[in-house]
């Protein structure tokens, strides 16, 4: 049996379907809390632009400034979406459950880089 899954991007404020190249990936923290946003290029500019007095005013704080518990290393596979499509396409040929969006576990990011060497 043939079986062909295909991945539609879709940006979180218009719903408006987007192509894994138009992808904007924002990651932004508010009271504790981090979100990330799937947006087109017109929304990420217009989120950018409707933060930019409050920027102008905060004070940058570094992730490693002592916050809690620190994360892991980034792969930097979050900022690609068309490379996180790949790996999520080579986790389901090889026979593993990946969701559609959010987090691509580190163990999957691992193996599709130990079979895929050059595509890191």
């Amino acid at each position: 049996m043939a079986r062909k899954e295909i991945v539609q991007f879709y940006d979180d404020l218009d719903k408006s379907p987007l192509s894994a190249d138009e992808v904007n990936v924002v990651e932004f923290s508010y009271q504790g809390t981090t979100y990330v946003l799937d947006l087109s290029e017109a929304n990420a500019q217009k989120f950018a632009a409707d933060l930019e007095p409050y920027i102008a005013y905060a004070t940058k704080v570094s992730k490693t400034a002592g916050r809690g518990r620190q994360r892991a290393a980034s792969t930097g596979a979050k900022s690609d979406p068309t490379r996180n499509r790949r790996i999520r396409e080579w986790a389901r040929a090889q026979g593993h459950e990946v969701s559609t969006r959010g987090q691509i576990p580190h163990e999957l990011i691992s193996a599709y880089e130990a079979a895929n060497p050059s595509d890191r």
